[in-house]
């Protein structure tokens, strides 16, 4: 059998294995959706809020619903895997193989998040005609389409990104402080808590110069009706550029990191 589709079916055994994890990861995000819920009510209740944000209510109360979601299927994972297999000799039964290393680690990574996909689309389903039949949101097919399509793009951008930094365990001694925190910055700085757009035309500019906001940010706004089909095309144009950026980088990283690797252990 083909090893990479192999190592896919192995991907979603792991997920589907772990998926109380996953429910429990979920559930726990559901919290701070109720705070900021609370939050932008009385925000928008005492305020000319919308004026300020750029959001109208309906917009930013779904925003709040999917940004979560969203954040939550683009999270990789598979880095510290990469930092233990560097650090502990594991690398070595890749490097012997007809196996890519960066392949193996993609296709296991999407194997992961099919099972997690389907099910965020069937939240985000209820999500969206909740919002609908209480805050108005008017949605066609086109968006829907549009919406998936950024997601899945959001997947393998936010995959290079972290491959890419993952690699940098080749030179640093312990990278899984360093992990955590840039995770924590992540999803700061590419919208899964709050718009970035809302603080200010600089906010907006950073957001459509800078990677960050592709993984998270633009698929949920595509859906929220933010952007028009004009948008739309040039947020994918640049999800694709900033994969491919990654993806060479990612290269690049890989083959100088191999003359440091000192294959010992595994």
């Amino acid at each position: 059998m083909n090893p990479y589709r192999c190592v896919f079916q192995m991907g979603i055994e792991k997920s589907l294995e772990y998926r109380v994890n996953f429910l429990l990861t979920m559930l726990s995000s559901v919290f701070p959706v109720v705070i900021q819920t609370v939050m932008w009510t009385y925000y928008y209740g005492h305020t000319d809020a919308a004026a300020s944000t750029g959001y109208t209510y309906s917009q930013i109360m779904v925003y709040t619903l999917l940004a979560t979601l969203v954040s939550q299927l683009v999270n990789t994972g598979f880095e510290w895997q990469i930092n233990d297999d560097i650090k502990r000799g594991g690398l070595n039964k890749y490097l012997v193989r007809p196996v890519d290393y960066g392949g193996y680690q993609f296709c296991s990574f999407l194997g992961e998040k099919i099972p997690q996909l389907l099910l965020l689309l069937i939240v985000a389903v209820a999500l969206i005609t909740f919002s609908m039949a209480v805050f108005g949101l008017a949605l066609s097919l086109p968006r829907v389409i549009l919406f998936i399509a950024s997601l899945l793009l959001a997947l393998a951008l936010n995959f290079f990104l972290f491959y890419t930094l993952a690699l940098m365990s080749f030179w640093l001694t312990d990278v899984n402080q360093f992990f955590g925190t840039i995770n924590i910055v992540l999803v700061v700085i590419s919208g899964g808590i709050l718009p970035l757009d809302i603080f200010g035309e600089k906010a907006v500019l950073l957001t459509k110069i800078l990677p960050f906001g592709y993984t998270t940010q633009f698929p949920v706004n595509i859906i929220n009706g933010r952007y028009n089909m004009q948008m739309v095309a040039t947020g994918f144009l640049c999800q694709i550029i900033w994969i491919g950026c990654f993806g060479l980088l990612g290269q690049a990283l890989w083959k100088r990191g191999l003359k440091h690797f000192v294959a010992v252990g595994g």
